[in-house]
């Protein structure tokens, strides 16, 4: 039985929210480089690249470049262990690390933190415990917002946008500004067109449902008024891609 609306296979069934408190996502990571010799998935790595380099375009298409360089604040919503924070932090003049776990922000705290010294630059990182889903503050704006691999471990997805788009630019009138100035909020998931992903049901346990790229694009389209479709390496994509990952650019909510 469908739970899940969006999704328009005949049969599919989700699994069950995993349990993370004190899941040790750092942990898993740390676990595959010793395994493997990679502390991130390659398509997980290839977008933190991707919007890594996109921050120089970002740099370079500021209206005061090259006599100002203003680098972007970001903020890596869902961070695990921080090693995605780390590698946007080498373009970006400030980035926050978000997640609900609470031993994996102690372990980013721990590796990746850095502070301004007043006697030279250094980008700075921080990390932060929150729980996405009910943080009620509302938070300072971001130039650009990162969610890899995020979405398809959330129970109500509704409420990870929501919040998504409270770290979204408005202008002094309290709008939500227009491109080229908004916040770019980038959202990845697995294809569920891609032939290794379960068709009828989610084959990582920690996955509780996966979309086709139409269905993602449906969901996304409800809370962002412009939504572009890319693959791990940032090149635009139709919605028929079958590529394992997708990954798409959202910008000014509705």
């Amino acid at each position: 039985m469908i739970k899940d609306p969006t999704i328009t296979a005949e049969v599919y069934t989700e699994n069950e929210p995993f349990d993370y408190t004190h899941g040790n996502q750092w942990l898993r990571d740390v676990e595959m480089f010793r395994k493997c010799g990679r502390v991130l998935y390659p398509p997980t790595r290839k977008i933190y690249t991707f919007i890594k380099n996109y921050c120089i375009d970002f740099v370079k298409n500021h209206p005061q470049y090259p006599d100002f360089v203003w680098k972007p604040k970001i903020c890596d919503a869902g961070c695990g262990g921080g090693f995605g924070s780390n590698i946007l932090s080498q373009e970006a003049d400030f980035v926050w690390g978000i997640d609900k776990d609470e031993d994996s922000i102690k372990f980013a705290k721990e590796v990746f933190t850095r502070e301004k010294n007043g006697v030279y630059y250094t980008p700075q990182v921080a990390f932060e415990v929150i729980d996405m889903l009910t943080e009620p503050r509302e938070i300072m704006a971001f130039d650009i917002v990162t969610c890899i691999e995020i979405i398809e471990h959330v129970s109500d997805y509704e409420k990870l946008l929501t919040f998504l788009k409270k770290l979204c630019k408005k202008d002094k009138k309290g709008v939500w500004i227009e491109p080229s100035d908004a916040t770019k909020v980038f959202i990845s998931s697995p294809n569920r067109n891609h032939p290794k992903i379960g068709k009828d049901h989610p084959k990582n346990k920690r996955h509780i449902r996966e979309w086709i790229p139409s269905e993602l694009y449906g969901i996304l389209t409800k809370h962002f008024k412009y939504v572009t479709i890319m693959n791990c390496n940032g090149e635009l994509r139709d919605l028929d891609m079958n590529e394992d990952v997708m990954l798409f650019k959202c910008e000014t909510p509705i």
